[in-house]
């Protein structure tokens, strides 16, 4: 099998991880700006992450139902590549943010079957750039490390791109690959040593391992 999916490392809250991450090559950099996460940012912190920030590692800036006031602080002071979703953010409110602050939109959609699936896909992928299916949520949202059945999503063919998520760790994401064959795939608990808590040589591992796929 050959590598042709991007790797996206979500929940980076500290300088070694970030640099982990950036050395690494990943492609996509997630800043998580939610005070119920362990992995929440302030503003100043996560600019004081991006003095080393590169133009290959996308930033992602993921917030879970905010208003424009707060969407908006965020885009000024991060200007990140996207804005991440993982809410309850309904097709409307999704385009709503997309036409007023013009940014890439990445949505994350719990996915429990097929019908889900094939209701994400109607519902958003015609509003957002990428599509993050992830195991549904159960006390936060995302980065619960709590897998789904990727089986539901096989020979999933939506027409933007899609990102794999939910569970993923070193030792199942050739698996997860090989039946799902995803373009890109998002990872979070999956490369810490306790909750919120990264470990920047797993992140290595954990791309190295994924590039060699």
């Amino acid at each position: 099998m050959s590598n042709n999916f991007e790797i996206k490392i979500c929940g980076i809250n500290d300088k070694l991880c970030m640099d982990a991450a950036i050395e690494s090559k990943a492609d996509y950099i997630g800043l998580v700006f939610y005070d119920k996460s362990p992995r929440n940012l302030s503003l100043g912190d996560a600019q004081q992450l991006l003095k080393n920030r590169n133009r290959h590692s996308k930033i992602v800036a993921l917030t879970v139902n905010s208003d424009d006031d707060f969407i908006k602080e965020i885009k000024q002071n991060i200007k990140p590549d996207y804005f991440q979703f993982h809410g309850n953010e309904t097709p409307l409110r999704c385009k709503e943010i997309k036409v007023k602050f013009e940014i890439p939109i990445i949505k994350g959609i719990g996915i429990k079957n097929k019908l889900d699936l094939i209701k994400a896909n109607q519902d958003y992928e015609n509003l957002c750039d990428i599509l993050l299916l992830d195991s549904p949520s159960t006390i936060l949202p995302g980065g619960n490390g709590e897998m789904f059945n990727w089986n539901i999503i096989k020979n999933c063919e939506p027409q933007k791109k899609w990102m794999l998520a939910g569970g993923l760790n070193i030792n199942n994401i050739e698996q997860a690959v090989k039946i799902s064959n995803p373009p890109a795939i998002d990872i979070s608990s999956g490369v810490e040593i306790s909750k919120g808590i990264k470990d920047p040589e797993m992140i290595k591992n954990f791309i190295t391992k994924c590039r060699n796929i």
